[in-house]
């Protein structure tokens, strides 16, 4: 099969016992393929037809895979665990004993560590909103690597949190891991009330409590943020666009030197930045100011200041408006959390004698006493009176750094 003159890279690859050629994706995590004819699944593409798989599916001379730097869901050698036999129990929420174990330990091969990136799927609303807010991200999440073969709108609509009614182009956020004590799998063992959460209760798919996405065809661990607080944004993370075509375009990249969110994409991609509410004058700066229930802190020239996250290049304190580059000891990163109604909850912010919460472990009772709505999938917030917390407290948590090895 020929590949567009245009293509880059090109390779040959094996994909259902036949030969293609392709071209590498996402660092190797996926293969856009390319045919002279249509086949099931192939789209038009110029004068050919493409379509993209995961580098998991695929035999290559290249060995991109290895290249990705991150390891891919492994099922054990073993009679009874093929593919196909834990896609299946991973998509029952009912399973029990033996085959909730063996779907555990496949889950447990998907690994977080310094850098990792991440992406969280967003509507239109919620990039207007991540444009304007605290550089946080919290909630459900994914490992980039496992869902890069994802490209067009119509292939990632099973990853969305806040499902929208734009077809054509679908956002995300992009970001890089500073440690793995951020995340948890979306396992019943986690969020045992997400799983009974009620069809009514809930925006986007169903928490199978497996740890996986629901999905007929694809087999894709998700992450939620630890107790589903807010995590700090790190540098350079970035706002996304898919387009019908399979093209991940960046829109965005937050700069926390200057506390901004700047338009990378050129005057060609007007179009998909105008999709978003609060874009349509062509603004290119966004600033944010940082939050004060959550964040990420450390120790400058022996005071404890902002800091910002660069992993791979360690952590940077604010001097002034800039980053600086002087060692920073002791990085912490902080929430809020308190009682109210008899229930756990983090505090997210206020408005005047009113504060927004959101349930950290979310069930129909806890939902009901509360009145909080589901605001994406398994986040579910509420406003309550100012006066009314019990026990409102900072939480701090402490991230390895320099001799204290690696997270």
């Amino acid at each position: 099969m020929q590949a567009p003159a245009t293509s880059s890279s090109i390779t040959e690859i094996v994909w259902h016992d036949r030969r293609y050629s392709a071209r590498p994706v996402a660092g190797g995590a996926a293969f856009e393929l390319y045919s002279d004819t249509q086949e099931n699944g192939f789209q038009p593409s110029g004068r050919s037809f493409h379509r993209y798989v995961h580098a998991s599916e695929v035999a290559s001379a290249g060995a991109e895979l290895l290249r990705a730097g991150v390891a891919p869901v492994s099922v054990p050698v073993m009679p009874g665990a093929d593919f196909q036999t834990v896609h299946q129990f991973s998509q029952n929420p009912r399973i029990e004993g033996a085959e909730r174990a063996l779907v555990s330990t496949v889950r447990a091969t998907a690994f977080i560590d310094v850098g990792t990136r991440m992406i969280k799927p967003l509507s239109r609303h919620q990039v207007a909103r991540q444009l304007t807010s605290s550089p946080l991200v919290s909630g459900v999440c994914f490992r980039e690597f496992d869902v890069a073969h994802l490209r067009t709108p119509a292939d990632r609509v099973i990853l969305a949190g806040d499902p929208d009614n734009v077809s054509d182009v679908v956002f995300a956020l992009r970001w890089k891991a500073i440690c793995s004590c951020d995340y948890v799998s979306t396992e019943a063992v986690h969020f045992p009330g997400l799983v009974s959460m009620p069809g009514r209760e809930r925006r986007g798919s169903m928490v199978l409590g497996t740890g996986f996405v629901p999905s007929g065809n694809h087999l894709i661990p998700e992450f939620a943020s630890a107790n589903l607080a807010d995590l700090p944004l790190t540098a350079r993370a970035e706002i996304l666009a898919y387009t019908a075509e399979g093209h991940q375009i960046a829109l965005f990249q937050y700069q926390p030197q200057t506390n901004v969110w700047d338009r990378v994409s050129g005057a060609r991609h007007r179009d998909l930045v105008s999709r978003i509410p609060g874009t349509e004058s062509g603004r290119a700066l966004f600033r944010v100011d940082p939050a004060i229930h959550a964040g990420l802190t450390g120790e400058h020239e022996g005071d404890r200041v902002p800091v910002t996250a660069d992993p791979g290049h360690g952590f940077s304190a604010y001097v002034r408006g800039a980053a600086s580059r002087n060692p920073v000891k002791r990085p912490q990163r902080f929430y809020t959390k308190a009682r109210w109604r008899d229930t756990e909850v983090l505090v997210l912010g206020r408005n005047e004698d009113w504060v927004r919460l959101r349930l950290r472990q979310p069930d129909v009772e806890s939902a009901m006493t509360t009145g909080a709505a589901c605001v994406e999938r398994g986040v579910y917030e509420c406003w309550a009176p100012r006066a009314e917390l019990e026990n409102p407290r900072t939480v701090t948590v402490d991230y390895p750094h320099g001799e204290d090895g690696p997270c």
